[in-house]
C-alpha cells in the first residue's frame, strides 16, 4: 500500500520527470450506440499506432507511456524529443487514418480532438504515474469550448481531427522551428473549460484538413469563425450562468 498523501513540508523534493503528452477524445462518444461504445474504444490505440507508424514513428508507438484509455479517448506521454514528429507529421498522419476510416459506409464515424502539453509529471511505474499539473492543463485544453466548437462547426466530410497545442509546446516546437509547420499553421485562442473560466489558457489551434467555413475571413458573406466562436461561447457561459442561479433557486 502506498504512502498516506502528505503536505509539503519545509523540504525541497525533486521534480519528476519532464514528458511530453498527448490526449485524444471521440467527438459525440455519449451519443453513439450502445453496441459501438467497445469496438470503438478498443479502436483507438490501433488507429493512433497506424497514424504513428505512417508518420515513421515506430519508436513512439512501441516505447508509449503511461497509456491511459478513458473510453472515449487516449491519453499518454512521450519522450518530449519526438514532440516535433508528432505535430509533423504525426497529427496529419492521424487526421489521415480518420478519413480513410470515415470514407467506409459501415464504420462507426470517428472524429477527434487533440491535445498536445509537455511538463512534469510522476514517473512511469510509481504509483499515479503520468498524474501532475501538467496532465490536468492536458485535459482541460482538450476539454475547451473552442477546440470543441471548431470541430462541432467544421465540415464532418472533410475535418476529421481538430488540435490544440499548449502556449508552451507552441514556443519549443513550431516558433523555434522544430516542427516542419508553418506558424501560420496555428491560429491563437484563450482555451478555457465550462465552470472554470479562471483557468484560461493561452493555446494553438490546428486544423490538418480545414473545410470551406473555417477559412472564411473578415468581409466576406460567410462569419469569421474566431469571431463566431467567441460569439457562442460568449452564449454558453451566460446559459450555464443562468443554469446555476436557477438550480439555486
Amino acid at each position: 500500500m502506498p504512502e498516506p498523501p502528505r503536505l509539503p513540508g519545509s523540504s525541497s523534493q525533486h521534480l519528476p520527470p519532464y514528458q511530453a503528452l498527448l490526449g485524444l477524445d471521440v467527438e459525440n462518444y455519449t451519443g453513439m450506440p450502445g453496441v459501438t461504445h467497445a469496438p470503438v474504444s478498443a479502436y483507438l490505440e490501433p488507429l493512433l499506432d497506424a497514424a504513428l507508424t505512417a508518420a515513421g514513428l515506430d519508436d513512439l508507438r512501441t516505447a508509449k507511456r503511461f497509456v491511459s484509455n478513458s473510453g472515449d479517448g487516449l491519453a499518454l506521454g512521450f519522450d518530449s524529443r519526438l514532440m516535433p514528429f508528432v505535430i509533423a507529421p504525426g497529427l496529419y498522419c492521424l487526421d489521415r487514418e480518420l478519413a480513410r476510416h470515415n470514407a467506409e459506409s459501415d464504420h462507426v464515424p470517428i472524429r477527434m480532438r487533440a491535445s498536445l502539453h509537455a511538463g512534469h509529471v510522476t514517473a512511469p511505474g510509481l504509483p499515479g504515474e503520468g498524474n501532475g499539473p501538467a496532465r490536468n492543463d492536458l485535459h482541460r485544453l482538450l476539454d475547451s469550448r473552442e477546440v470543441k466548437a471548431f470541430l462541432k462547426h467544421a465540415s464532418r466530410a472533410t475535418t476529421h481531427l481538430v488540435a490544440i497545442l499548449s502556449e508552451h509546446v507552441y514556443d519549443i516546437s513550431v516558433r523555434n522551428g522544430y516542427a516542419a509547420l508553418h506558424p501560420d499553421f496555428f491560429t491563437p485562442v484563450d482555451a478555457t473549460v465550462p465552470g472554470r473560466e479562471d483557468c484560461s489558457r493561452k493555446a494553438w489551434l490546428y486544423v490538418p484538413s480545414p473545410s470551406g467555413n473555417l477559412l472564411s475571413v473578415p468581409g466576406s458573406h460567410q462569419p469569421h469563425l474566431p469571431k463566431l466562436l467567441t460569439f457562442l461561447s460568449g452564449i454558453d457561459h451566460l446559459s450555464s450562468t443562468l443554469r446555476r442561479f436557477l438550480e439555486r433557486y
